[in-house]
C-alpha cells in the first residue's frame, strides 16, 4: 500500500527544455542538424493560424522553375532546396519545396518527412502529425523518420500531452532498437534516438531510466550538449543534487547563455542549501529567457492559507466534512523523507502532497504509516504560475488533488477528472 501520494508539476522534467527545432531527414545533411548545444525558440506559426485549415502555408520555390531538369533530377533539387529552407527557418518555401516533391514522387519517404518538419516548425500540428504519419507508413523502420517524428510528439507540438508523450518514446525506442542505422552518422542519430527516450522518460517520471538513456545517449555522441542536460534533469528529479550541479556546469561551460541550464543549477543549488548562488541563475535565467522565466509570484504563508480556507468553504458538506481531521500545511519546499518515500522518488518541484492512507483504509498489522495530512509546496507553486490570477487557481487545482488523493483516487483517476 503507498503511504504517500503527490502531484508532481513537469517544472523541471518537461517544463525546462530547449525548443527544438523540426529535424530535416536529408540523408547528405545528417550531419547539419544535429541536436547539440541550446537551440533557439522555434518560431511560430504564421499569425493566420497554426493548421491549413484555418490558411495555407505558401512560400517559393527556385527548384520548380529549372525546366532544364528530369523528374528525377527536379525531385532532388526541390528535396535540397526544403532542407536548405529548414536550415534556415523558412518553413513556407520549405514546405512548398517538399510538397511539390511529393507531387511528383507521392511515395517519396523523405518528400512527406520534409513536409513534416516544415509543418510542425510553422505551428501546423495536425498536418504535420498527418504528414510523419505518411513518412512512417511508407517505411515504419525509418530510423531518421522515427527520429523527426518521436521529437514532434516530445518537444515541438504545441499539444503536448501524456498520449503524445508516450507515442514520442514507442517511435524513438522503435528507432533505437534498429540497432545499426540505415544512414551514415550513426553514431549521433543513436545518440538522439537514446536522449529522446531519456526526455519523455523524464517527462513521464521515470527519472531512473531516463538517466540510463541520457548516459547512452552522452556515450554515443559527446557533443551531444542536449543528453548531458538531460542527466542533469533525471540527477535532480532523483535527488542526487551534487551530481545534477556537475551536468548543469557542464552545460554552462559549451553553452554560457543557456536559460534552462542557469535555471536548473538554481534549482539545484536550492536544494543544497545555496540560495544566494541559486537566485543568481534565477536571475540569469530570467535575463536570458524572460518569457520562459518569468520573476515567481510569491505570496505569504497566510495569504495562501486565506486561499485555502476559501477553497474549503466552497466544497460540500460531505467532502468539507472529510478534511475536518486532515491538517492543510503550507511550506516553501518538500521535505526529502517524503520526497524518497516512493521509488523513483518524487521530484523536488512537486506542488503538493497527501500524506497517510486514503480515508476509508486502515494500515495492515504492523504496518507503519504516517498521519494524513495535506501539504502544499508555496514557492513550487509560485515558479509554476506566471500571474496572480493563475496562481489561484493552481492552488485550487493542487489542493483538490490532494483531496482526490485522500478520497482514494489516483493519479490516473485524476487525470480522468481533469486534476493532473
Amino acid at each position: 500500500m503507498k503511504a504517500f501520494l503527490a502531484l508532481a508539476v513537469a517544472l523541471a522534467a518537461c517544463g525546462e527544455r530547449r525548443a527544438s527545432a523540426p529535424a530535416a531527414s536529408r540523408t547528405d545533411a545528417a550531419a547539419e542538424v544535429p541536436l547539440v548545444a541550446a537551440a533557439e525558440p522555434r518560431a511560430k506559426g504564421p499569425e493566420t493560424g497554426h493548421g491549413l485549415d484555418e490558411g495555407p502555408l505558401l512560400g517559393t520555390c527556385t527548384a520548380a522553375k529549372r525546366n532544364e531538369l528530369t523528374d528525377d533530377r527536379r525531385i532532388d533539387a526541390l528535396l535540397d532546396e526544403a532542407g536548405r529552407h529548414l536550415d534556415g527557418a523558412a518553413w513556407g518555401d520549405a514546405f512548398t519545396c517538399a510538397d511539390m516533391a511529393a507531387d511528383l514522387q507521392p511515395r517519396s519517404i523523405e518528400a512527406h518527412h520534409l513536409r513534416a518538419a516544415a509543418l510542425a516548425g510553422a505551428g501546423h500540428d495536425g498536418a504535420a502529425a498527418t504528414a510523419y504519419a505518411i513518412a512512417l507508413a511508407l517505411d515504419p523502420e525509418d530510423p531518421e523518420t522515427l527520429r523527426a517524428a518521436a521529437d514532434f510528439y516530445i518537444n515541438v507540438t504545441k499539444s503536448k500531452t501524456k498520449d503524445t508523450t508516450a507515442l514520442g518514446l514507442e517511435l524513438a525506442r522503435r528507432g533505437s532498437a534498429r540497432g545499426r542505422p540505415r544512414r551514415r552518422n550513426q553514431h549521433e542519430l543513436r545518440g538522439q534516438l537514446a536522449l529522446l527516450e531519456a526526455q519523455a522518460l523524464n517527462d513521464l517520471g521515470h527519472s531512473d531510466d531516463a538517466l540510463e538513456r541520457a548516459t547512452e545517449a552522452v556515450r554515443l555522441s559527446a557533443t551531444l550538449v542536449d543528453a548531458v542536460h538531460e542527466r542533469g534533469v533525471a540527477l535532480f528529479n532523483l535527488g542526487r543534487f551534487a551530481d545534477a550541479r556537475t551536468q548543469f556546469e557542464r552545460v554552462l561551460t559549451a553553452s554560457p547563455d543557456d536559460a534552462y541550464a542557469h535555471h536548473l543549477l538554481g534549482l539545484t543549488l536550492e536544494q543544497t542549501g545555496a540560495a544566494e548562488a541559486a537566485e543568481a541563475h534565477f536571475a540569469r535565467a530570467r535575463t536570458l529567457a524572460p518569457d520562459e522565466f518569468p520573476a515567481p509570484v510569491v505570496v505569504t504563508p497566510a495569504e495562501m492559507e486565506a486561499e485555502i480556507a476559501a477553497i474549503l468553504a466552497r466544497l460540500p458538506a460531505d467532502r468539507a466534512a472529510r478534511l475536518r481531521s486532515v491538517p492543510i500545511q503550507v511550506v516553501d519546499f518538500p521535505d526529502p523523507a517524503d520526497l524518497g518515500s516512493v521509488s523513483p522518488p518524487f521530484p523536488p518541484t512537486i506542488l503538493g502532497l497527501y500524506r497517510g492512507l486514503p480515508v476509508g483504509v486502515d494500515p495492515l498489522p504492523g504496518e507503519e504509516v504516517p498521519t494524513r495530512a495535506i501539504l502544499l509546496y508555496r514557492m513550487n507553486l509560485a515558479r509554476a504560475v506566471r500571474t496572480r490570477a493563475e496562481l489561484t487557481e493552481q492552488i485550487e487545482r493542487t489542493l483538490l488533488h490532494e483531496i482526490g488523493h485522500l478520497e482514494g483516487l489516483d493519479e490516473d483517476d485524476l487525470r480522468r477528472h481533469d486534476l493532473e
